[in-house]
């Protein structure tokens, strides 16, 4: 699929739409990711619904994201499938005439012109899901609380953490513990 063609599966026609309650559904793939430029995320597969009202002078519209992606752990930077189940709401105010600097106020509305043809809500979906991706990506540990990263990763971190030797110190520093400073 091309970028255009993906770019209007991310378009709601509003304009000739009779009020009332209408159901959309939209993936987003790796193709998504990829336009998107969300570099976080490797690949993956969100099921986006779109519940859309339409009144005479509002748009109401519920987004429900459900899917898995993949994304790069943190401590051993191999995939690791996350999964993402998340709601957002958007209204959408129909006005005669928009005035600047109206829609600066919140990002779940937005004022447009009552005349559009089409809602394109492709940045505003990019948006939730960068909202919605974890801050912290791990793979999980184990049923003993191990974690399950890769093992090769896992030693050397293990050995960068491990305690050092007290023994070892430069003896020219030893020296200056003898000192009495209390007279």
């Amino acid at each position: 699929m091309n970028e255009k063609q993906l770019r209007e599966d991310f378009k709601l026609r509003v304009a000739g739409v009779e009020d009332g309650s209408y159901c959309f559904s939209v993936s987003c793939n790796k193709e998504f990711f990829e336009l998107a430029e969300i570099e976080e995320v490797l690949d993956g597969l969100l099921n986006l619904r779109i519940e859309m009202v339409r009144n005479e002078k509002l748009i109401s519209l519920s987004f429900h994201y459900e899917g898995e992606i993949s994304m790069t752990c943190d401590r051993c930077l191999l995939p690791v499938n996350v999964p993402l189940n998340f709601d957002t709401r958007l209204l959408v105010k129909l006005v005669p005439i928009v005035e600047e600097g109206e829609n600066d106020d919140d990002d779940d509305i937005w004022v447009m012109d009552e005349n559009i043809y089409e809602l394109d809500i492709f940045h505003y979906v990019y948006e939730s899901i960068m909202l919605a991706l974890p801050h912290r990506v791990v793979h999980e540990d184990d049923a003993n609380g191990n974690p399950t990263c890769d093992p090769a990763v896992m030693d050397i971190l293990n050995k960068m953490n491990a305690p050092k030797d007290e023994k070892e110190t430069d003896p020219r520093w030893d020296a200056l513990k003898n000192l009495n400073l209390e007279d």
